[in-house]
């Protein structure tokens, strides 16, 4: 092997380390739950921990909310713009949609959702 190629790859290795020591690497995304009229699709994900989930509103307005409480998480879904989010504990985490959805008593009813973290 060369050595102009032998320094291509020790670059290439180091800027790799670099971005993940940063967290500026994109984080892969295991599993996307879309946002459509009044449902989350699909309603639950399993994921493995570290990994990441992303929410899209393909129809509509839509908030993701967490409830339960074990995680803390709000953000509003404008139609055709996506939040993501990384889970790094293990857990069910479950959500809700403010518009379309409520809570009461802890019991979720219209545009509920699980993340089941393994």
């Amino acid at each position: 092997m060369s050595r102009r190629i032998r320094t291509g790859l020790a670059l290439a290795v180091i800027a790799t380390v670099l971005l993940m020591m940063t967290g500026t690497a994109q984080a892969v995304v295991a599993a996307t739950i879309r946002g459509s009229g009044t449902t989350w699709h699909p309603t639950h994900v399993t994921i493995n921990a570290g990994q990441t989930v992303k929410w899209k509103a393909t129809n509509g307005n839509h908030t993701i909310h967490s409830y339960g409480g074990n995680w803390s998480f709000s953000h509003t879904l404008n139609n055709g713009t996506s939040r993501t989010h990384t889970f790094n504990s293990t857990g069910t985490f479950k959500f809700f949609c403010t518009i379309h959805g409520s809570v009461s008593g802890g019991t979720c009813t219209g545009m509920c959702g699980k993340v089941h973290v393994t």
